[in-house]
């Protein structure tokens, strides 16, 4: 399609969606920048407007027609009917099915794939009115893989695939495209997910070293081509190429490769991981792992190391320190 000058973009408040929000906007396109979280939407917006950019931020819950309703009464009073419309955002959880809450899995799989309908249901009818636009709806590569582990997830995103597929049918003969961008590894909060799945560690272990986890990932992780902006420049080639499935980090493209070649070897492959396979894994780590290791390593993340090599340094003079 011609240049967008008006995206809408949910979930930017970080992540992917913010990563694509500014590359939209570098493009010349006006981004509404929407989220859950007010204040991460209103910086994503800043972010755009302090580099010239054009932004307006607006707080929206994907699962809430009124929320949309209200969204897009306002832009197109201010500035018209869009003419891309992401829809990123999503939650991750993990964990064995038979353990997992019933509100956990609804909750993902409210915002995961009924978020994306509901916000197609209220835009699709726009763009197919002004016989323009594109959707792309973000995906997974996990999408191809029947991990165990993340049944909600994946589900969800099975989902948003092949629901991409069959609206893309739908919306071709109005001049409205339909693209699922399926991002592998990234550098994004999502890793900081819940997990419902007791692991044979304690609660506080656990989430102390998934929060320091998280924050070096999304530190370190685009230095090692892991940065969502990667996952950003593939839906702006989606939306551009009109692309009907999008892969984007080589792990997603095998995912999918396997998918259609080997199904059979993906299914065994990923039947490996199982949460008594898990829980065996995390108590031969808490033995062979001496605390004074942990604490060090610990002290090395919390300490904000500009790059993995100074991470490594402060690790190696944590352990030769008489007390950590």
């Amino acid at each position: 399609m011609p240049q967008p000058t008006l995206v809408v973009v949910t979930g930017a408040g970080s992540g992917i969606g913010r990563s694509t929000a500014r590359l939209f906007a570098e493009g010349g396109a006006h981004v509404i920048a929407t989220d859950i979280d007010p204040d991460s939407a209103r910086e994503t917006a800043e972010l755009i407007t302090d580099s010239g950019g054009r932004a307006t931020d607006y707080r929206l819950d994907v699962t809430a027609d009124a929320d949309w309703v209200r969204l897009l009464t306002d832009v197109q009073a201010a500035q018209g009917i869009p003419d891309v419309l992401i829809n990123n955002a999503g939650i991750g959880l993990a964990g064995g099915f038979l353990e997992q809450p019933e509100p956990a899995w609804d909750k993902q799989l409210a915002v995961n794939i009924d978020g994306v309908v509901t916000g197609c249901r209220h835009v699709a009818p726009l763009m197919v009115a002004a016989r323009r636009g594109h959707i792309v709806n973000i995906s997974s590569g996990m999408a191809f893989a029947p991990v165990p582990l993340t049944a909600g997830y994946n589900t969800s995103k099975a989902a948003v695939l092949m629901f991409s597929q069959c609206l893309r049918g739908e919306l071709a003969p109005h001049g409205v495209g339909v693209s699922a961008v399926c991002p592998g590894v990234a550098a994004t909060h999502l890793i900081d997910g819940e997990l419902t799945t007791d692991i044979g560690m304690d609660a506080d272990t656990f989430t102390r070293i998934q929060r320091l986890i998280t924050a070096f990932v999304i530190e370190h992780g685009p230095r090692l081509g892991f940065g969502p902006e990667v996952i950003a420049a593939g839906v702006v080639r989606a939306v551009r190429g009109n692309r009907a499935v999008l892969p984007v980090r080589p792990e997603s493209w095998l995912a999918y490769g396997l998918s259609r070649l080997a199904p059979g070897t993906v299914r065994w492959i990923t039947g490996q991981i199982r949460p008594d396979r898990l829980v065996a894994a995390s108590r031969i780590a808490a033995r062979l792992i001496p605390e004074r290791t942990a604490r060090a390593l610990e002290h090395a993340l919390t300490s904000e190391p500009p790059t993995i090599a100074a991470a490594a340094t402060e690790f190696g003079r944590a352990m030769r320190a008489r007390t950590i």
